[in-house]
């Protein structure tokens, strides 16, 4: 399928509205600008990535970790993006297994253009 902002906004509603009031519009104009690249499939993180929407670009080989909260980070894999999933952020870090991993900047949004071009 094929997942527009106006598909994802239903579906991540419910863990942005648990955010501050403030923090919303910066975590929906987050996430709008990955779904601006019209992901092939949405899902949501359990555990320590509960917090994280996947959004899927297979065709890419890149899988986007989202955080719902603000001052967050934002985490690129490859294909074995499920099973990097299940590792904690200590361990995906400590171990570099992410391909990259973008902090929640003024520049967040050129790297992840770069990145989804």
């Amino acid at each position: 399928g094929q997942y527009p902002w106006e598909q994802v906004r239903d579906i991540v509603k419910e863990r942005v509205e648990r955010q501050p009031r403030g923090n919303r519009p910066v975590i929906e104009r987050q996430i709008k600008s990955i779904t601006n690249y019209v992901p092939s499939f949405v899902a949501v993180g359990q555990g320590g990535f509960s917090d994280y929407v996947v959004f899927g670009f297979p065709e890419k080989h890149l899988f986007i970790l989202e955080s719902t909260r603000a001052g967050n980070a934002t985490y690129v894999f490859d294909n074995n993006w499920e099973r990097l999933s299940q590792f904690t952020k200590a361990e995906i870090l400590d171990n570099d297994l992410q391909q990259e991993r973008i902090i929640h900047t003024p520049n967040w949004e050129t790297r992840i253009n770069q990145i989804l071009r």
